[in-house]
């Protein structure tokens, strides 16, 4: 097997070959303006230690193991049958005359959870095939240099897992008039997603990536190219590289030895502070960052370099850590409403869990921060984090039919995965569904308090397992969406392309859809029945349950229902109760769809409507016989993508029609993971209501579900401290000490269940600390963000919760945070919607497009800027509400 590898070579892209930083500058190479070099590979390394693995082993179990296992190979002779394959690399790299640098590059550099960078040496100014086999060397000696050994330690990596690939890449030699230095693509430190950071030096790079000097910093707007801010630095010297010795070999580790390649030199007073870059230069390398982030589909950092007029890009990495902003726009709609702390714990750590395994699955680094957190009970979104990782659809794959065409075998291997995970994800999901059975079924009458909240943390567990992919499912739906617009607007305007979009995606069969249509059927059940439909008008909520005993027929038809899908929830939080739990909101919606579907019969019919709801002036909402059918929809999916893949250049039918049938295939699997989520939802508030009587009979709570107050952290180590201090058989005093060890956990949930009970009663800033307008209003005009076509008038009811359902007049404009599959029903009674959250995917605008309502998503305070009876009009194709009392007011 070869010792090197090429830049240009496409094994050289490969992570367990390269290391890295090899792998990433291989992957540079390929466009962008890379320094010529080699890599010796990782299986190189493996070569050089085999006769060594023995006594490296022996060293492990020795008091002081890094230090000698770094020594043994720095003494170990290098084959001198490897220098003739060196030259030829170097030769091949155009490395024969001039200097370079000999960079460590480890295979776990860039492994999740991972933070290697810096961990290992780099030689500059390295001169002559000897002393680069030398360097090569001591690079892998490197890899055992104490605090590489302890960083792997720390993470349970085993040690002789662990391997060094090196490059070799020709030195760029800034001199001390010439620049060098960093820049992202984004400014991680403020949280902009829209401007490039740059610090530079004089020099040679080293002095910016060290940390350790004073460094010039740019801001440049990614889009314009325009200088936004700088800050130029008093810097007195310069590190650059030496003239060469007389004997062309040597080098040595940057600032070690008499010998060392770099010398620091002082800067004249003029040039100190001056900026290192001109405003050329400055665009120069911001536009470099935008091409690395480009090329490589992430935002980059990258080292970069200036000699002789050229710029040079010397390493590119993804930025995986940026300046949180929180805000409720990625939040809001997935939790609108507070939530408690225990349910927030136990769902926290999975996410972020899935959110990391799905971005691997999809090519995306790791994110090492917080993506949600937790303020004040509501839920906020790392907005930055956001903008980092949203839309990385390759576009320039899909810049054209010829890209597309050209790029067909990339886009295969690339995104391959996107047709095999649902496939995986059914055959999984059996084994979380067993899991639930068990879990529900298991008896905690007789456990232990310790062991009722283990069975609290096994529910967890499944969960966590369960919902790995889960995140993948849902961010490669809106990438389908975007790439299946993207591709209808090469041929179509972007209204037609929306159009014809609308048309491919208007049938797609979902778990929700059929939901909705077995509620359908015992509406219809209802209002075919005059007595049963009258007596559920007289009697709502919990008295509508008691009264279906006089109607047994439906009452077991309700009961299947509920059986089916009583696992549905009301609210995201555990702490508040499913279907099951509260059929009578469920069957407050049966009621409403009943009463409508009676009124519309009588009214076809010429007759008085029958106990129908109208709203308040007098306006009916749309009727539901203008909505298209099941079957009208379907035939017109099928002849519109007939039309679209017949219209496709013929190379490319394929992927056209994969692409449609895909999107459709996430858009039903997306639905299908959040309903079978749910399930864990019972079996959860089962062992939580058994854990929190455990606690009320211990006397620290008063009620049971009090428990959900009380933070993971401080009941896990109460219940295992008391299970410490009091278990089976315990003495008086023991029994104290585990009463004792309990009490804290009384002030904890008064406090959280207090302050969790005015953030109810509040809503919550958009953006957290922070003042900004909550919507963008020009006089009586509020611009969201459309979510489906059309026009409407009236009067708006502001739906707080379920609990307002049963009082929702016919015909009104539905105002509300959010929906979710519970709302479904007040679609059917709602002329048109406005949410504070969502956007073209979420529930409520894809329930209004199917029922032809019009829509407005992300007016962020419209719950509170709207009060029920309130007159407005709402243009869902243009996204804006208008305030037509305040309208008619002014006029």
């Amino acid at each position: 097997m070869s010792l090197t590898l090429s830049f240009t070579d496409p094994l050289a892209t490969e992570l367990a070959r390269s290391g890295g930083k090899g792998a990433s500058l291989a992957k540079s190479a390929q466009n962008l303006p890379v320094p010529g070099g080699f890599i010796v590979t990782a299986d190189a390394y493996t070569r050089f230690i085999a006769p060594l693995q023995t006594r490296i082993t022996e060293l492990i179990g020795t008091d002081s193991p890094a230090e000698a296992i770094a020594e043994l190979i720095r003494t170990t002779p290098f084959p001198e049958a490897w220098l003739s394959e060196f030259a030829e690399a170097a030769t091949a790299a155009g490395l024969d005359d001039g200097a370079v640098a000999v960079r460590s590059s480890g295979t776990m550099e860039d492994l999740p959870g991972a933070a290697f960078a810096g961990q290992h040496d780099t030689y500059l100014g390295v001169r002559g095939i000897r002393a680069i086999a030398e360097a090569v060397r001591d690079c892998y000696a490197s890899l055992w240099n104490e605090h590489a050994f302890r960083y792997r330690r720390q993470l349970g990596v085993d040690q002789l897992e662990a391997k060094m690939a090196v490059v070799v890449q020709l030195m760029v030699a800034v001199g001390a008039e010439e620049a060098a230095g960093v820049a992202f693509s984004v400014d991680p430190v403020r949280g902009n997603t829209d401007e490039v950071l740059i610090n530079a030096a004089f020099g040679l790079g080293e002095t910016v990536v060290g940390g350790e000097e004073p460094v010039d910093e740019f801001r440049v707007h990614r889009e314009t190219g325009e200088q936004v801010a700088a800050e130029i630095a008093e810097k007195p010297t310069a590190l650059v590289m030496r003239e060469p010795a007389g004997d062309g070999g040597g080098g040595n580790r940057l600032g070690v030895g008499d010998e060392a390649r770099t010398t620091v030199v002082r800067l004249g007073e003029e040039q100190r502070s001056r900026p290192a870059l001109t405003q050329e230069q400055t665009r120069a390398v911001a536009e470099l960052a935008v091409e690395a982030e480009n090329h490589f589909g992430f935002a980059q950092d990258i080292e970069w370099a200036i000699h002789d007029g050229r710029l040079y890009l010397l390493q590119s990495r993804p930025i995986t850590r940026v300046a949180p902003r929180w805000t409720r726009d990625e939040s809001a709609e997935r939790f609108p409403t507070p939530v408690t702390p225990l349910t927030w714990d136990l769902v926290e750590a999975g996410f972020h869990h899935s959110l990391n395994h799905s971005f691997d699955l999809m090519g995306l680094p790791p994110f090492d921060d917080k993506w949600f957190v937790m303020r004040d009970f509501y839920i906020y979104g790392n907005q930055t984090a956001v903008d980092l990782y949203a839309g990385r659809l390759p576009t320039n794959m899909l810049s054209s039919v010829e890209a597309i065409t050209e790029s067909l075998p990339q886009i295969a291997r690339q995104f391959g995965w996107v047709q095999e995970l649902p496939v995986q994800w059914m055959r999984d999901l059996d084994t979380y569904l067993i899991g639930i059975g068990r879990l529900s079924n298991e008896p905690l009458e007789d456990k232990s308090l310790l062991e009722v909240w283990e069975h609290v943390i096994a529910i967890s567990d499944l969960g966590t397992e369960y919902f790995r992919p889960n995140i993948a499912i849902s961010l490669t739906q809106g990438t389908l969406y975007a790439a299946l617009q993207h591709m209808l607007s090469l041929a179509l305007d972007e209204e037609q392309a929306q159009v014809v979009f609308e048309r491919l995606m208007a049938s797609t069969e979902t778990k929700t859809s059929q939901v909705n249509a077995e509620l359908r059927d015992l509406s219809a059940y209802v209002a075919a029945d005059a007595q049963l439909l009258a007596a559920l008008e007289d009697n709502h909520g919990e008295a509508g349950v008691a009264a279906l005993q006089r109607f047994p027929e439906f009452a077991g038809a309700f009961e299947k229902f509920l059986a089916q899908h009583g696992h549905r929830e009301l609210d995201f939080d555990a702490y508040h109760p499913t279907w099951v739990e509260a059929p009578h909101i469920v069957l407050d919606q049966i009621r409403l769809l009943a009463a409508r579907t009676a009124a519309e019969r009588d009214s076809a019919n010429g007759t008085a409507g029958a106990g129908g709801v109208g709203s308040a002036d007098g306006e009916a909402g749309p009727s539901q016989s203008a909505v298209p059918s099941d079957m009208e929809r379907k035939i017109v999916q099928a002849e519109t993508e007939r039309a679209v893949v017949n219209a496709a250049p013929e190379q490319l039918r394929y992927l056209v029609q994969e692409v449609i049938r895909l999107a459709r295939t996430y858009t039903a699997l997306d639905d299908l993971e959040h309903y079978q989520t749910t399930r864990l939802t019972l079996p959860m508030r089962r062992a939580l209501r058994e854990l929190g009587a455990r606690l009320v009979d211990a006397g620290v709570l008063s009620e049971a579900s009090d428990v959900y107050f009380i933070d993971f952290e401080h009941l896990d180590e109460a219940i295992r401290t008391a299970d410490t201090d009091g278990g089976a058989g315990a003495s008086a005093a023991g029994t104290s000490d585990r009463t004792s060890a309990l009490s804290g956990l009384t002030e904890i949930a008064a406090q959280n269940k207090a302050a969790y009970q005015t953030a109810v009663d509040r809503t919550p800033e958009w953006e957290y600390g922070a003042t900004t307008p909550a919507v963008d209003a020009d006089g009586d005009q509020i611009t969201g963000t459309a979510g489906s076509p059309g026009t409407v008038e009236g009067e708006v009811f502001v739906v707080h919760s379920p609990a307002d359902f049963s009082s929702f007049p016919d015909g009104a404009i539905l105002v509300a945070r959010t929906t979710n599959p519970a709302w479904t029903a007040l679609f059917y009674q709602a002329s048109g919607v406005i949410t504070e959250s969502g956007g073209a995917l979420s529930h409520g605008a894809v329930t209004a497009r199917e029922l032809g309502l019009p829509a407005v998503m992300a007016i962020r305070d419209a719950t509170s800027r709207f009060t029920s009876g309130q007159r407005v009009r709402i243009d869902g194709s243009n996204g804006t509400v208008t305030d037509l009392d305040s309208a008619n007011a002014a006029g």
